[in-house]
């Protein structure tokens, strides 16, 4: 008797002694990694160690969505984008409104314009744009520098990226698209 007494106890240490399947540690790894997804796909937010920031877009009437990484601090409206047949260029126009407070030296589309058409090609920027003062709830035009070598042929800019800046806490970062307001499906009306 003690001696099968002692066999099932040995037996039973050694089956919760063998190492058990990870499911648990898979389960807890894919929750958490859903939950990065589920978040940036809300709110447009990343972890910290998961690379550039993921872009937060909202549709306009128009028909152009907007993804502007500085929504707390002044809104986008699209208000045009016109195309100059004699020079090749096209023109983007958006409207800001600050929304928490006012700002001095304003810039949206200030020399670092990109745009792409359905065909994947690439078009940029060559100059600079005005800087404006922003108050709040009180719009503001601004153009983006002018975008060359643009066929008249291109009715559509899938999409359209720029960079803004306020102050030095408020304003795109150099190589980070997800700090850069995006336009996407911008209409291009010819001139």
């Amino acid at each position: 008797m003690k001696k099968t007494l002692r066999t099932l106890c040995l037996a039973a240490i050694a089956v919760f002694a063998i190492p058990q399947q990870a499911d648990a540690q898979f389960l807890k790894k894919l929750k958490e990694a859903a939950t990065n997804v589920v978040k940036e796909a809300v709110s447009g937010e990343t972890d910290s160690n998961a690379g550039t920031q993921g872009a937060n877009f909202v549709a306009s009437a128009s028909g152009v969505s907007i993804a502007n990484p500085a929504s707390k601090s002044f809104s986008i409206d699209f208000v045009e984008a016109v195309g100059n047949s004699a020079d090749n260029s096209v023109t983007v126009v958006v409207k800001a409104t600050a929304i928490d407070m006012n700002y001095a030296n304003t810039h949206i589309g200030d020399n670092n314009v990109t745009a792409y058409d359905a065909d994947g090609n690439e078009y940029k920027s060559n100059d600079s744009s005005p800087a404006k003062n922003l108050t709040v709830g009180v719009p503001v035009k601004f153009e983006f520098s002018k975008l060359v070598n643009v066929p008249v042929t291109v009715s559509m800019l899938p999409v359209v990226y720029t960079t803004y800046y306020i102050n030095s806490d408020k304003s795109s970062k150099a190589g980070n698209l997800g700090t850069f307001i995006q336009l996407k499906n911008v209409p291009v009306k010819w001139q």
